[in-house]
């Protein structure tokens, strides 16, 4: 699908390139006749407009979806995967998908960069449009390929089996027009697409066996099940799964040697990292399960009398025991990583074990039965959990494709407990404690239960609490994008000398600073996106309530992610170029515009809500005859002044937005406080 809207948006691009210059080609030769249709074109514009805007929504939709391989990565779990190997030599396939979503996710960036940026003076007209076709085709056959499972579709793309335009490039077409199409291509679709192509093949031909030497459909039988290749493939295969089992450890770890690093003080101190607010959260979570252990040993009075039983019941102590321990454990699974979730944690638990409680004893009332050796009737019990369990089951799966995926991010915890309450109360009573102790056992555990989430809840809203749906987490990915590019802005004036010894490490710089950004960037977008997700639990709920706001914002940044990264990146390959004699030429109008755009973002900073440049700037035909290296001076201007007012806007959305605090909206920007 993402493949099919990025095709899309190219044939919209290409479409109104070639209209406009039939347009131009018609007025010339009638214009009375153009006059005549100027309603109609006026409609068919719209439309094409209304059609644009509505691929770009999607190819962003597409791009946060697939933004860093994240769901790809999570197939190496798949059980149908296991039996891969069994036919051919192991391939890790999941790491082919990953790669290709990343690569899906790039092609979507730029073809909405194509959309937005492109106009007739950054093109070639009828040559520039057969680059943004020819990617267009490309891109649409890697769709239907795989849709339908096939690599053999791909072989109508002729240079699949090549790695990059250098290597090779277009078969079939001279060196010349491959240089021309090559310099033409701001956005490096030829590239993106080869990549796609490339990796969509060796994706479809690891999961059908037939994509490497030794498979069941290859005559090379180089590569044997016991050889370093599928060695080497089955420890990539293993790493998640190993990865799961380790991870805390290793993140345990890194936690331990924060307090030995000067740079984890020195955030504590910056409002913006909200490291202080995580640090308060960790302490206030530590401090209730220290105090609920504490009790548990320490004091007599908890120990032995937090419990509902008779004075003669012999299994009082039994049931004491276990509820200072029931008590930490629905106080440690209630609590999330931010204040909403943990209430709304809370409340689906709750929800869960009280009405799991009640289906066990409905369950164990009914099946109760001493013509069975342990007094129940187990296969009525079996039946019963499995009906109610399924039923749970389907209310907290969601409907459609994310059926697929997990249980419903909404409400799915409720039904969740509820399985596990009833079954861990139907095991306890049928298995060790008997039908005498049924009531006890269900309303000890239970009481326990809820003791330890309504602490967690009470500990959530005391202040100062993380909050899932606060804009600032938000925000702090957009303020390090404004960074980033008044970074490139210095660099690119700084280095105002051709001869100027900074030269080449400006230029390794920026290659850093392009994939610093990527890395960066995804870090903080995965911790956002994951205190956004647990916040938005129970949306219809009106306490706590997340504003929708925010997660819209945080897609629209997550686009920015790519964009932000590609501005090193092209103003780097400048620098390399014998364009940069244009770009840093000493009072000229490349190094007049980044001192205008230098100030503009000094001066108004990022709060500002309007710019005090003008917005069009081309560079004149007569200061640079290259054109290649003409527009990618023009597209690095044009992007860095788009981005800024990206930037701009996503402040001035995000600084309106409250954070929902029991039913009342707390906005600290603007100082006021509204009631929902």
């Amino acid at each position: 699908a993402a493949l099919k809207d990025a095709a899309g948006i190219l044939r919209a691009h290409v479409e109104n390139v070639m209209g406009e210059v039939n347009d131009d080609d018609d007025a010339t030769q009638n214009s009375n006749a153009n006059r005549e249709k100027e309603d109609d074109d006026n409609k068919h514009k719209a439309m094409a407009e209304m059609k644009a805007a509505q691929l770009q929504g999607k190819c962003i939709y597409h791009m946060n979806a697939l933004f860093d391989g994240t769901l790809a990565k999570y197939t190496v779990f798949e059980p149908r995967l296991l039996t891969n190997p069994c036919s051919h030599p192991p391939e890790c396939t999941a790491y082919y998908l990953a790669k290709l979503s990343m690569l899906v996710a790039r092609v979507s960036s730029a073809s909405v960069g194509i959309q937005l940026f492109t106009s007739r003076e950054f093109c070639y007209d009828n040559l520039s449009s057969g680059v943004y076709s020819n990617a267009a085709d490309n891109l649409e056959v890697c769709a239907k390929a795989l849709a339908a499972g096939n690599a053999g579709l791909l072989d109508d793309i002729s240079y699949v089996n090549s790695c990059s335009l250098s290597s090779g490039g277009i078969a079939g077409e001279g060196g010349e027009d491959q240089n021309s199409l090559k310099d033409e291509d701001a956005f490096e679709m030829h590239h993106r697409t080869e990549e796609i192509a490339v990796m969509s093949k060796k994706w479809l031909g690891a999961m059908s066996a037939t994509g490497r030497k030794g498979g069941a459909d290859s005559d090379d039988k180089d590569v044997g099940f016991c050889s370093k290749e599928s060695f080497a493939s089955m420890l990539q295969n293993l790493k998640p799964w190993i990865r799961v089992h380790i991870s805390h450890y290793i993140h345990l770890f890194q936690h331990l040697l924060a307090p030995f690093r000067k740079s984890t003080w020195q955030s504590l101190m910056d409002a913006e990292s909200y490291d202080f607010i995580k640090l308060i959260w960790c302490i206030k979570y530590s401090m209730g399960m220290v105090f609920l252990l504490v009790i548990s040993v320490y004091w007599p009075a908890y120990r032995t009398d937090f419990v509902l039983a008779a004075d003669d019941d012999p299994m009082k102590v039994v049931y004491a025991i276990q509820n200072g321990g029931w008590t930490m454990v629905a106080y440690c699974f209630a609590t999330t990583q931010t204040a909403e979730g943990t209430v709304k944690k809370g409340i689906l638990r709750m929800a869960g074990t009280v009405t799991g409680a009640f289906s066990a004893w409905l369950a164990l009332l009914a099946c109760e039965s001493s013509t069975f050796e342990l007094s129940y009737n187990l296969y009525a019990l079996v039946a019963w959990m499995t009906a109610t369990s399924f039923i749970a089951t389907f209310i907290a799966t969601e409907r459609g494709f994310g059926a697929r995926i997990a249980l419903s991010n909404s409400f799915g915890f409720g039904p969740i407990y509820f399985v596990v309450t009833q079954i861990l109360i139907v095991s306890y009573v049928s298995m060790i404690f008997g039908p005498e102790s049924r009531d006890e056992v269900i309303v000890n555990r239970m009481v326990a239960n809820l003791l330890g989430i309504v602490m967690a809840i009470v500990l959530a809203v005391i202040p100062p609490g993380n909050y899932g749906g606060d804009p600032g987490h938000t925000r702090k990915i957009n303020n390090f994008h404004w960074h980033s590019v008044q970074t490139v802005v210095e660099l690119l004036i700084s280095c105002d000398d051709v001869a100027d010894e900074l030269l080449a490490k400006n230029i390794q710089t920026l290659d850093s600073l392009s994939s610093k950004i990527l890395r960066k960037s995804a870090s903080m977008q995965e911790i956002t996106v994951d205190f956004e997700k647990d916040a938005a639990r129970l949306q219809k709920m009106t306490c706590f309530k997340v504003d929708p706001r925010v997660k819209m914002e945080l897609g629209k940044i997550t686009r920015d992610i790519y964009v932000a990264s590609f501005v090193p990146r092209l103003a780097a390959k400048i620098l390399k170029g014998e364009s940069r004699l244009l770009l840093l030429e000493k009072n000229g109008h490349v190094q007049q515009r980044l001192e205008e755009i230098r100030a503009d973002m000094a001066n108004d900073g990022i709060t500002a809500t309007s710019q005090t440049i003008k917005e069009n700037f081309h560079i004149p035909s007569s200061d640079l005859p290259d054109r290649e290296g003409r527009d990618d001076i023009d597209l690095l201007l044009l992007t860095i002044q788009w981005l800024i007012t990206e930037m701009r806007g996503h402040n001035g959305a995000l600084k309106v937005i409250g954070v929902n605090r029991c039913g009342i909206y707390q906005n600290f920007n603007n100082k006021r406080t509204t009631s929902i």
